[in-house]
């Protein structure tokens, strides 16, 4: 019956959440589920027959909804906790929200779980998914407030490894030094993916030579600027042409743990490449509007990755919108400005004309105006508003190329709410996957 309880005040959470418009419920339903059955987790996902586990500093969202993507192309209905709430909260508020009521003990009518989660949450929760599979997409710096050093964050992935099922299949970015560190501790076999003549070498992804034995290989890189990537997809049984809707090498990582993962589930893995064309951005990642692009930034590897796809198709009457927050779904530490390589986008050699104009917002807008300032871009084509509508506004009243957004994580949930109100698009939690 407390199981019933928790399902049933978890639905009515979600309900009043979405037709109040405070949110989505996709944490407070779990949040407080979790207090009245605490093994709501781990008693509903056993329901579902296979499931896999997504973590790493950058990329989840993505991998895990490209997966999602294809294992629904294949016929298979997928759960997952696409709005990105990657705690054990989250994970719950998905799963009651996946209940039917006319099986509230569990009833899913679902094939595959796919659960994306924060890198601390990992070690808490993955154990209790009972995960099929286990993907590890890369270690960068990220919130030290909250996870600590790239050390801190690896030991202890090495302790919860030791504690998973040797049957188990785990997949690491063999391109990634310290990734590579966690095959040591699992007593199951490791299979690797990575990137022909590229190197995660410390917050950066570098052309080097020297390199791993890959199970999942990504050969014959071609970036064709923001509109895609193209690559040969290579295994022992297969060689793919592949061309992404996606742009930057970041991504290439991404599907290629999202192909990984499709061929130990013993998904349809020649077909892969083709749902690819059908493929939609998760909201904020490579997000394409009609006046512009959305890039989530939060730390100092994602947000340079980001600067070096965009900097090159940045024109000068194009406009930049930048907002930093420090909640603490950002990291209350916002120092990672300094090390994020925003000189990238001031040399760009198109964009380096004067008239290149920047909007700053956020609660930290002073501070991420100042990085902007020292890292050559000329104060006076800065404008500083912390109201995030208001510099929104400003920046498409004012708009004479395209808008290219910056947000942190906290600023990207409320942008996408002031798109939803302005009628530019749905609410995050409306945009289930597209196929």
């Amino acid at each position: 019956m407390r199981l019933l309880f928790a399902i049933l005040l978890g639905k009515l959470i979600t309900y009043l959440t979405r037709i109040l418009k405070i949110g989505g419920g996709s944490a407070a339903p779990g949040l407080y589920a979790l207090k009245i059955y605490p093994s709501l987790v781990e008693k509903l996902s056993k329901r579902i027959p296979k499931s896999v586990v997504i973590t790493g500093t950058n990329g989840k969202t993505t991998t895990a909804k490209m997966l999602a993507h294809f294992a629904t192309a294949s016929g298979l209905k997928v759960i997952r906790n696409h709005t990105g709430s990657n705690l054990e909260r989250g994970i719950a508020s998905t799963l009651i929200h996946g209940v039917s009521l006319s099986h509230p003990w569990g009833g899913m009518n679902r094939h595959l779980g796919i659960w994306e989660l924060d890198e601390a949450a990992f070690n808490a929760v993955a154990p209790k998914l009972s995960p099929d599979v286990i993907v590890f997409l890369n270690v960068f710096r990220d919130q030290l407030d909250r996870y600590g050093e790239i050390n801190t964050v690896l030991k202890n992935w090495q302790e919860t490894l030791k504690k998973i099922p040797s049957g188990t299949k785990v997949l690491v970015n063999g391109d990634d030094a310290n990734i590579l560190r966690l095959a040591t501790s699992f007593r199951g076999k490791v299979q690797k993916f990575g990137v022909k003549d590229y190197k995660i070498v410390g917050e950066g992804i570098v052309h080097k030579k020297e390199q791993e034995n890959l199970d999942f290989e990504a050969k014959d890189v071609k970036l064709d600027g923001l509109n895609s990537s193209s690559f040969i997809l290579q295994t022992t049984n297969y060689q793919l042409p592949t061309t992404l809707p996606l742009p930057g090498i970041y991504h290439i990582y991404d599907s290629l743990a999202a192909f990984a993962c499709a061929f130990n589930l013993g998904l349809p893995v020649n077909q892969f490449t083709n749902s690819l064309i059908h493929y939609t951005p998760a909201f904020g990642r490579v997000e394409k509007l009609g006046f512009g692009y959305i890039f989530l930034i939060k730390n100092p590897a994602g947000a340079t990755q980001v600067f070096e796809t965009i900097a090159p198709n940045l024109k000068p009457t194009d406009t930049l919108l930048l907002a930093l927050n420090d909640n603490i779904a950002d990291g209350t530490d916002v120092s990672w400005i300094w090390d994020a390589n925003f000189e990238v986008l001031q040399n760009s050699s198109r964009a380096k004309s004067r008239d290149l104009k920047l909007y700053v917002s956020g609660s930290r807008a002073y501070e991420l105006a100042a990085r902007l300032k020292y890292a050559g871009f000329d104060p006076k084509n800065i404008t500083v508003d912390p109201n995030l509508k208001n510099a929104f506004r400003q920046a498409r009243r004012n708009l004479k190329g395209q808008l290219f957004i910056l947000p942190t994580y906290t600023a990207m949930l409320e942008l996408q709410s002031i798109l939803a109100k302005s009628g530019i698009k749905k609410h995050y939690w409306e945009e289930e996957d597209r196929v």
